[in-house]
């Protein structure tokens, strides 16, 4: 006789067996539901950690960081660009970021935006350049300009990087005035 013949088994005895597999079958799905469970934390776990990273390193960044989408709103402001600027994020987060260039660029932004849209050429993504930006006190200032073009699945973003030059820009002038005086001086002494 097989262990586990039906046909040789008492109706008590397939009851019993029924009863064993199904215990069986519960203790097998627990597992497995408990190791899906522990696998769905782990995986958040993961990706709150990965979160917390990058918000971590775009919070201490020294350097400003904006994201916009294709239209030109602004999606995210890291505390560097909110110093550099003087709003604080929730003041513009939701706005166009031409809040925050001086003109001719601030009425051209947007044309320039969909210019790349359209033709995929690039005046400044991918490349970056020095530009004024426009503080909140209404104030200019020079900055490094580099940006980045974001392709998610479903859509596109870009990211500025932002560095306030001014005293870069200062000191480049004082050395061209005392270049300039110690040029003169020589010529009144020849």
């Amino acid at each position: 006789m097989k262990p586990y013949d039906p046909d040789k088994m008492s109706r008590a005895q397939l009851i019993a067996r029924l009863k064993a597999l199904e215990s069986a079958r519960a203790t097998v799905s627990a597992d497995h539901a408990r190791e899906l469970s522990t696998q769905q934390e782990l995986a958040q776990s993961a990706v709150k950690d990965r979160e917390e990273r990058l918000r971590a390193i775009l919070e201490t960044a020294v350097e400003g960081i904006i994201t916009i989408d294709v239209h030109g709103i602004i999606e995210s402001v890291n505390t560097a660009a909110e110093r550099i600027f003087g709003y604080a994020a929730k003041e513009i987060i939701g706005k166009n970021v031409s809040l925050l260039m001086s003109s001719p660029h601030r009425e051209a932004h947007d044309g320039y935006l969909e210019n790349y849209l359209r033709t995929g050429h690039a005046k400044i993504i991918g490349i970056g350049r020095e530009v004024a930006g426009l503080r909140k006190d209404g104030s200019t200032f020079p900055m490094d300009l580099s940006v980045s073009e974001v392709k998610l699945a479903a859509r596109r973003m870009f990211t500025g990087f932002i560095r306030d030059i001014t005293e870069r820009k200062q000191l480049e002038k004082e050395i061209l005035e005392i270049s300039d005086r110690e040029q003169r001086r020589i010529g009144q002494d020849l």
